[in-house]
């Protein structure tokens, strides 16, 4: 059971598209706008009726294990520091083998994780995720397969909710943050959005060169709040621009090396 947010800047970062991100023959704007993402909803069942017992033990086990509980606070932490090493630690080792000499992926894939954000006050609350939601596929491979989310839910500098979804898994009597393993299919189409990104990036260069007052000081405050889900929505709107020029243009602002 996934917990729902019903606020208007709940963010639902399922994997940050970690099934599979957007690719050049997908739209790109509303795959990779984290705050349109939603977490895949198996069929609707009827509920069984469960017992005060059983409600007391659901609610329970969706505090987390100890083991869970550190290791989001483990990710919020790298994530909050834009820690790369850090958060290399926290994926399976088995996806770092598997990854081996392609971990310009994996670098990637955390780089637009660290795009989100986060805080390390939060509450925690740890799902089962629904049998064969995220499978391998010809672009990548799960060596360790997710079996739940961690959601992440905290007040962002506006003063509203978000949730940040992450799909977790055990290997070794241990927890870590799932992470796919590309396939050379899967290499070829990374390398593919890599050069449609360079246009984006060349795109959001020019547009930032246009920013002028009062648009462009709010967008620095706002990125010095870290408060990124507001400065993109501005930027949006003011600007009148596609979600993903106006997360390069936070990104600039907010001196990404990646920009």
């Amino acid at each position: 059971m996934l917990k729902s947010v019903r606020t208007k800047s709940a963010l639902i970062a399922v994997a940050i598209t970690l099934a599979a991100p957007a690719f050049a023959a997908e739209t790109p704007a509303p795959q990779e706008s984290p705050w349109a993402m939603r977490a895949p909803s198996p069929e609707p069942q009827a509920a069984p009726s469960l017992t005060a017992a059983q409600e007391a033990a659901l609610k329970e086990a969706e505090k987390g294990t100890p083991d869970q509980q550190e290791l989001a606070r483990n990710i919020a932490a790298a994530m909050d520091a834009r820690d790369y090493d850090a958060m290399k630690l926290l994926i399976a080792p088995s996806t770092i083998k598997c990854i081996g000499k392609n971990e310009d992926f994996l670098q990637d894939r955390l780089q637009k994780q660290f795009g989100l954000p986060i805080s390390k006050k939060f509450q925690l609350t740890v799902n089962k995720m629904p049998p064969k939601m995220i499978n391998p596929s010809k672009y990548s491979t799960y060596p360790m397969l997710p079996t739940y989310f961690l959601g992440m839910e905290f007040t962002t500098e506006d003063g509203e909710t978000a949730t940040v979804n992450l799909p977790i898994g055990e290997e070794n009597g241990k927890w870590y943050e799932a992470q796919p393993c590309p396939t050379q299919a899967g290499m070829q189409r990374f390398a593919e959005i890599q050069r449609m990104r360079a246009v984006g990036r060349e795109r959001a260069k020019k547009a930032v060169t246009q920013l002028k007052d009062p648009l462009k000081s709010q967008l620095v405050e706002m990125v010095s709040k870290h408060d990124t889900v507001s400065a993109w929505k501005l930027c949006m709107s003011e600007q009148h621009l596609d979600f993903p020029t106006c997360r390069g243009i936070v990104a600039i602002l907010a001196g990404d090396p990646s920009y």
